[in-house]
């Protein structure tokens, strides 16, 4: 007997595996960080020696300006994420040249081992595109998801691939977050911004089981630090209660044996350092001042680097459990 369309659909997703390394940098609410916490982490991962893919799916193209691309020249090329991702690819990915589309960051200071497939300031169009394609076939939607899976896992020789993604629920965020092993959330310590977490997890939660990302935590970003206080102010003590509160009621049964105890994974200050850092464009001197630190407190570069262990840490207790 032959098996319907849809389900012939699932099976084939349920026999995909994921890239192990995939991380999506999510929220619901804009401005908070995510673009910040995805440089940093491409930048330390590689320069362990890691090898490291930063997709920018963002139509502002933050990620691509940050790594030194200049915006005029962003979208002078066939080789954006809009053009991998739009829909005569789906049910041709043999021929995809995915090697073509891999492109060196343009920083002179940055580690070797981080690559980039760059933003497109067209890819909010990509989803009337998306939408346009499942009005003619309904089917569409699941060859998407089906699609940025495997396109994934096509990149299986880099250790970590790091999406950075858009403030909303296009489908191409949708897409990448199914595709993606992992997801870290980043907020700042105020109230409109923590409170756009719940959604974004009742919107990971409604997920599939079999295509769910898991929750690695959270990183509070922004924080002015003060007295030696790990936590910072007031409003940051009650930002980080508030994460705990919003986190517990949309984890899993694995999520709540890794993440529960501690959401957040790390405090990432408010500094001019990494402001600098971000806007340097070709040649990040900056680099090197996230090594200093100052009246006590944790460097930039140890923060990173104990937020990259923690990170190391669940991912193997995800892959033992």
């Amino acid at each position: 007997m032959e098996l319907p369309d849809n389900t012939k659909q699932k099976l084939m997703q349920m026999a995909i595996e994921k890239h192990p390394g995939s991380i999506c940098i999510a929220n619901y609410k804009g401005g908070v960080g995510k673009t910040t916490l995805t440089t940093l982490l491409g930048y330390y991962l590689a320069n362990q020696g890691k090898k490291v893919l930063l997709f920018d799916i963002d139509p502002q193209c933050s990620l691509s300006l940050a790594v030194g691309y200049n915006p005029e020249v962003v979208n002078k090329t066939d080789y954006t994420i809009y053009h991998l991702i739009t829909p005569n690819k789906w049910s041709n990915i043999k021929k995809v040249p995915f090697i073509d589309y891999i492109d060196n960051i343009p920083d002179i200071r940055a580690p070797k081992t981080l690559k980039i497939i760059k933003g497109s300031f067209d890819v909010d169009k990509l989803d009337e595109v998306v939408i346009q394609a499942i009005v003619e076939n309904p089917s569409a939607k699941e060859m998407l998801f089906t699609y940025c899976k495997n396109m994934l896992n096509v990149f299986s020789d880099f250790d970590y691939i790091l999406i950075d993604c858009p403030p909303n629920k296009m489908y191409l965020t949708q897409a990448m977050l199914r595709a993606s092993s992992y997801y870290l959330t980043v907020t700042i310590p105020d109230a409109i911004s923590v409170y756009g977490m719940p959604r974004l997890l009742k919107w990971v939660k409604d997920i599939p089981l079999s295509e769910k990302p898991k929750l690695l935590g959270c990183v509070l970003n922004a924080v002015n630090r003060a007295g030696g206080n790990e936590y910072g102010t007031v409003n940051q003590q009650q930002a980080t209660e508030s994460l705990y509160k919003s986190v517990k009621p949309y984890l899993d049964t694995k999520e709540k044996e890794i993440v529960e105890s501690s959401p957040v994974l790390a405090y990432l200050p408010r500094l001019d350092s990494i402001s600098k850092f971000l806007s340097q464009g070709v040649n990040k001197e900056a680099w090197y001042e996230l090594r200093r630190s100052a009246s006590g407190q944790n460097s930039v570069s140890e923060i990173m680097m104990n937020l990259i262990s923690r990170i190391q840490k669940r991912i193997e207790k995800y892959a033992k459990s």
